[in-house]
Formats: C-alpha cells, structure tokens, sequence
C-alpha cells in the first residue's frame, strides 16, 4: 500500500499533491456516513495528523465547502470544519443558512468608495439561482488580487455588522413596529403576545427576511476568509512557504531512513530518491522571482520525469509480488496514467481542470492501494471495473475536452447513462461471438442493441454510453467484390465504416479489426489490428481494447475552445439570458485555458439554447466551425471511378453558380487526410455526400457529418447497387444519371438553402 513517505512525495512534485488528493478522498467517504459515525471517523484521523497537517486540511475543507453545490454535502463538509477548528474536540454545528433573496438594502455602509459597487453586486448575486449564485461568487473571488480580496472582505463584514443593527432593533422595538409610537398600543400588543405566544405575521415576515439576509452576508465573508486562507497556505507551490517545503523534506528523509530500514521502501530506490530530495531541496532553495522562478519550475518538472518511474509503482518490493500477470499488467497502466497527470498538474492549470485530475488521480492511487489485495481473478476483475477504467474514461474526456464542439447531431439526444465497462461493436456475428465470451473474465461485455428500437437511434445511444468501440472491417479491401458476391457483408461493413465515423466524431477510443495483411482503403491515423485467424487472435484483439482504454490514442494537445467560445458567443446574441451568462463569466475569452471548466459553462448554456437539439461533443480531433460570410460546399465521394471527375466537374459548376466554394477531399492540403478532411466536414454549411459503390471512406465521413449535425444532400448514380446500411436507409437520396442531372440538382438545392437559410437538422 502507499505510505505517507510517497503521499508526501506526491504533494511536492505533483503540484495539488497526492496530500491533497487523500484528504478529498477521505473527506468523500465521510460523507458518505451518518453523522455521528462520519464525525467519530474524522477524530480518529485528525488525531493522527501534524499541526502542520491539520492546518492543510482546514484549507483543504473550506475549499471543499465553497466549492460543494449540494447543500447536505456542504453542511457535512463544514462541521468537520467546525470540529477541526474547535481543537478536534468541538461538537457538530447548524448547518449554515443558504443564501436567500435579500430584503431591502441594509443602511448604514461605509463611505469607502468601492462599498456600493460590492453591495449592488451583492445584490445581484441574490437574485440568481443557488448554482449561478456559486458559479458567480467563485469567479468574482478569483479574479481579486489580495488587498482587492481584503477589502471585499472588510465590507462584507461592514455590511453583515449593519444587518444585524437592523436585526437587534427589530426584536427590540417589536411593539412600537407594529402597535405604533403610543405607548398604550404598545401594551396591549405586548399582553397579546404572552397571552397567545403569536406575533404580528408581517413583523415575523421581516424577521425572517433579516435574518436570511444576516445569513447570506456571513455565508459570503466565510467563502471569502476561506480564499483568503487558501492563498496563504499555497499548498504545494514552488514560490510558496519555502522554510514550510524545506521542512516537509526534512520529514521526508527522516521517513526515508526509516522505511528503508522496514522494507516498505525498495532498497534499490536508495539512491535515486537521496537525489531526488536533494535535486528538490536545491530547486526550491531560492526566493527569486522572474526567470529564477521559472527556471525553478522547470527543474522540479525534470524532477517528476526522473521521478516517473518511482511513482508509477510506489511502495516496497514485496507489493505486487504475489499478484498475477494481469494485476501487474494493470497496475502498470494506473502508474502510468498517474505520471501523465502528474505532467499536466505541473503546468498549473487552472482550479476546476486542476480539481478534475486531482480527482482521477485519487482514484488511480486508491487502486494501486488495493490491487495487490485483489487475490483472485474475479476480485480483480471487480476492481478494474470499478476503479481504473471509470479514472481511464474521466482521464480520456478531460483529454478531449480541449476538442469540445457545439454540435446539433441528427440522431436524438437525450442523457445517456455512462456504461464504461460495456464495449460497442460492429462488425460481424462470429467474431461478436467469439470477442463476448472472451471479455467475460474480465468484466466486460458487448452492447446488447434493443432490436424493437430504431436501428440507427439504438446504435448511437450505444456507441454515447459505452466508453470503447470495436469495428469489424476484414474484407474492407474487396468492397467492391462482396458488394455483388456477399451483398449482406458488404452492407456489414458499410454499416461498421459509418458507426466508425460517429465514434471519432463523439472522440471515443477505437479499435479498427481488418484481416492480416490487407490494405485498408481509406486513411485513418490509428493502427489497424491485424487478424489471422488463429487462436492467437483474440489475445492480440483484448490487448488493442486494454490500450484504447489506458493509452491516448491522440494527444489533445491542440484545442479548439477559443472556436468554441466564439460560436457559443455568437449562438447567444440575443438570448434572454445572455446578461447573466456574461455576468457569470460563462462567456469569458479567458476560459479557454481551462477545459473542465468551459465544459461546465458550457453544459449550462446548451440546457437553455433553443431548439434543444444542441449537445456538447468531445470529438477525436479539434472542433471547426462554418465562416458565415465564405458559404462552403464540401463533396464526399469516392475518387477513383472513371466517373469521379466527371461528377467532380458538374458539383464544382453548380457551387460556382450558387455562390458557393467547391472543395473535395482529395485536395485537402494537410498531411493527415483524416484531419483534412474532418476538418473541410466542420466548416462547410452544406455536404455533397455520393453514396454510390459503399464507398467506405465516404460512410465514415457520412457517419461524421451526421454526427455533428451538418446539412446533407444524399446523391447516387442511377443502376448501382445499393449498399446503404440500415442506419440511413430511410433517409433520402437523389439519384443522377449524369454530370449534367447533378449540376442541375445541386443548384435547385444550393439555391433553396440560400433563400431559406441554414435548416436546423441535416437535409435530405
């Protein structure tokens, strides 16, 4: 199991720390208890931690609560809070009162000259909803430096003092309130009252108001001491408390002789974790600024490289000596997803994403904990179906987040339940077959489509829920043979290109199946898994789905969410809400650098965009959005026919005549075909897609462009054979005899979209 030589480790080298991540995790099971089983639980551990620590904690819990929407959740949070702050032997307190809507304005501020503009913001923040209400608060509190944070501070507990003023005379002078200046009326509503033990209901009512309002003042000057609080404290930072860092290494290595001497460390890491403090003492040394400080940060990121190895199988030898071929092979993909996210903390991103990876890595920590315990087969099963692939898939849409995309897909939307250890397939039945009963073992099975569903709606709620997706595509190079031989193959295989174009659309991990050997007529960038058809084969087939879930199959690097604010920006011109989404800071330039967060932000608006066809996609490569002003036209079709150009020629004529730009895959300018040509997918207003021969690279970027939503004209040439899958057989498709009936179809269409205007759900 990790012992606290490595959580403490963790908490210098990966920023928001492994410390951190355990006091989240502690703190979520405790919530999880009754309240008097959760606080007994809490004493037993803060009884156990360090002055130093528990001073970490109590950051730890006010940042929790702040950030907690749920209000039981948070009431939780904050008697641990109360307890810890009490001495660890304080009795559990009242939940804090939520903020309700103000009552009129208290009198009596200040004359300092920011002390109207806090109390009119504080005033708005009222009026919205308890979650806008967070959301706002956050951002404001985040966007002070320290003597802006005092100051909001000192005039919150301004107007908390001058509340309660109008508190105190209000039950004082309850009598003259209500009866009035004479002092007879007075009397007698006095005697009514301790007589009945009721009081006048609109004096009670203003009470209330008072005392909510009372409430919200000291709910917001504790979020904002707890921020105050947190910067002190600066956990984990290079350019922190340096004497507290020194120190915390100076436990490190008393922590270090000792558990090298029981065994819990591995002898042979001796020496390479002496440098590592070392190397890490040096780093931190200095109190420099500007170039010095981030020469320190780049050290302390060559640090964690070095480091790498060491984290990624913490603990003594004897951990997963007794644990078996699979534990070991899964415990190292949980090491090295934790190196990886270690990486990214380092570059201190901002706290919602930063909230996001700490979470993942608690999970993958936890699993380590408790992998080499898992003794048989089923047990471990159990545990990777609980814990690593749920981090694995958490890990993977962070990831892609930086592609989010606001799409209007043709298939219906809706929630869907996430299913990560249920993978999607297409392909054909004797390797379903075959593929299902091996992935049993490990907890894992193939979707189970509802046949009394629709098809196409079934298949895309599959391939929305389940986390990985396999695609049968053997035979894929004798397309045009089974098209006439084996018509119900060919139309398989037209089936599995097409769901393989919604996958990368939705971003999920794939595996591409083809027979050993056979070249694959379209470009994909991912390595297709050859088969044999031996024994042999299902082994290769369960190791290619082990990588999609633990290894990125694309960097996510690039983002696109500066795109994706701008259209998100421009959706919204208008809206009802639009103030607030700005006032929320729902719309900032600025959120570009935070994933996790626009995707937040980003949830909230779609829920109020019209038509609710709008959802959020994390597709495998960056989103792209149509030009408004430059009308495009993007032509899907196969290439090599002899009638290819011919039906290249009349498309572009009939674009040139309705005012539009013409563009064909096959003059994409980018390396990558894929991302070429996904890209030409996102920015044209209208798609050209030839069904004719099932071309496979054109199902694939059918699947895509239906995926995100983007107008299509269905075009195949008169006598081929049809070999549309059952997805889109419904949807219809124009069929052309010639160049010329093509050029004269397009242009009808072209036209009746400039004259209509963009259609809301893919055209026939």
């Amino acid at each position: 199991m990790a012992n606290a030589f490595w959580k403490l480790l963790g908490s210098k080298l990966l920023d928001a720390g492994a410390a951190y991540v355990q006091q989240v995790s502690v703190i979520n099971e405790l919530k999880q208890l009754s309240q008097q089983e959760g606080l007994e639980r809490f004493a037993r551990y803060v009884r156990a931690l360090s002055s130093t620590a528990r001073a970490g904690l109590a950051v730890t819990l006010a940042t929790l609560a702040s950030r907690e929407r749920d209000a039981s959740a948070r009431h939780r949070i904050e008697e641990f809070l109360a307890y810890l702050r009490a001495g660890g032997n304080g009795a559990p307190v009242p939940a804090l009162a939520q903020a309700p809507a103000p009552p009129a304005r208290p009198t009596d501020a200040p004359d300092a000259s920011d002390f109207d503009e806090d109390l009119n913001r504080v005033d708005a923040w009222s009026n919205l909803d308890q979650a806008e209400r967070d959301h706002a608060v956050a951002r404001h509190l985040a966007s002070l430096d320290d003597d802006a944070l005092s100051r909001f501070a000192a005039n919150l507990k301004r107007m908390q003092a001058n509340c309660d003023e109008h508190l105190q005379d209000h039950k004082t002078n309850e009598a003259r309130i209500v009866a009035g200046r004479f002092v007879e009326d007075q009397i007698a509503y006095n005697n009514a009252v301790l007589a009945t033990g009721q009081h006048d209901p609109g004096w009670l009512q203003r009470l209330r108001e008072l005392e909510r309002y009372a409430a919200y003042f000291g709910w917001l000057h504790r979020l904002t001491l707890a921020e105050a609080e947190r910067r002190q404290a600066k956990p984990g930072g290079v350019s922190g408390d340096h004497g507290g860092v020194r120190r915390a290494l100076q436990g490190l290595r008393q922590m270090l002789d000792e558990q090298l001497a029981t065994g819990e460390i591995r002898s042979e890491r001796e020496a390479g974790l002496r440098r590592l403090l070392d190397h890490l003492e040096r780093a931190v040394a200095g109190s420099g600024a500007g170039a010095d400080q981030l020469q320190r940060i780049e050290q302390i990121k060559s640090l964690l490289a070095d480091a790498a190895p060491l984290l990624s199988d913490p603990g003594s030898a004897a951990r997963l000596r007794r644990a078996s071929p699979r534990a070991r092979q899964i415990d190292a993909y949980a090491g090295q997803m934790k190196v990886a996210l270690g990486r990214e903390l380092m570059e201190a991103p901002p706290t919602p994403t930063a909230n996001a990876i700490g979470a993942i890595l608690g999970d993958l920590t936890s699993f380590q904990q408790r992998v080499a315990s898992a003794d048989d087969d089923p047990g471990l099963a159990q545990l990777e179906s609980d814990v690593l692939r749920p981090a694995a898939r958490a890990r993977h849409e962070l990831l892609m987040a930086r592609h989010a995309m606001l799409a209007q897909p043709l298939w219906e939307g809706g929630e869907f339940l996430p299913q990560v250890n249920v993978i999607a397939f297409a392909g054909a039945t004797d390797l379903q077959e075959r593929l299902d009963r091996a992935l049993a073992p490990r907890g894992l099975r193939l979707a189970n489509d509802q046949r009394l569903q629709n098809h196409a709606q079934q298949r895309w709620r599959s391939l929305n829920s389940c986390h990985v997706a396999v695609f049968d595509l053997r035979g894929a190079g004798r397309i045009a043979e089974l098209a006439t031989s084996q018509p119900a193959r060919a139309r398989q295989l037209t089936a599995a290109a097409y769901e393989l174009g919604l996958a990368f659309a939705l971003g999920r991990p794939v595996v591409v199946v083809a027979d050993q050997g056979e070249r694959m007529p379209f470009d994909v960038d991912l390595d297709v898994v050859g088969l044999s058809g031996a024994d042999e084969d299902l082994d290769v087939l369960l190791q290619a789905i082990d990588e999609a879930f633990y290894v990125p199959q694309r960097g996510g690097n690039s983002s696109s969410l500066a795109a994706s604010v701008a259209f998100l920006d421009q959706l919204t011109v208008g809206h009802p809400k639009r103030t607030v989404f700005e006032r929320l800071g729902w719309l900032d330039p600025a959120i570009v650098r935070d994933p996790a967060g626009f995707l937040a932000c980003a949830e909230q608006i779609v829920r109020d965009l019209e038509p609710k066809t709008w959802r959020i996609l994390r597709p495998a490569w960056p989103a792209a959005y149509p030009d408004l002003n430059i009308p495009r036209c993007f032509h899907v079709m196969p290439f090599g026919p002899a009638w290819a150009n011919e039906a290249r020629d009349s498309a572009r004529a009939a674009c040139k005549e309705a005012g539009f730009r013409y563009r064909r895959g096959d003059e994409a300018e980018e390396g990558l075909i894929i991302h070429a040509i996904w890209e030409d997918l996102c920015q044209a207003q209208v798609l050209l897609v030839d069904l004719t021969g099932g071309n496979l690279n054109v199902m694939i970027e059918l699947g895509m462009a239906h995926a995100i939503g983007r107008p299509v004209i269905s075009v195949q040439r008169t006598g081929s054979p049809d070999l549309r899958p059952r997805h889109i057989e419904k949807l219809r498709v124009h069929a052309y005899a010639s160049g010329e009936e093509l050029r004269t179809l397009l242009r009808e269409k072209l036209a009746l979209y400039r004259s209509t205007g963009r259609p809301q759900r893919p055209a026939g």
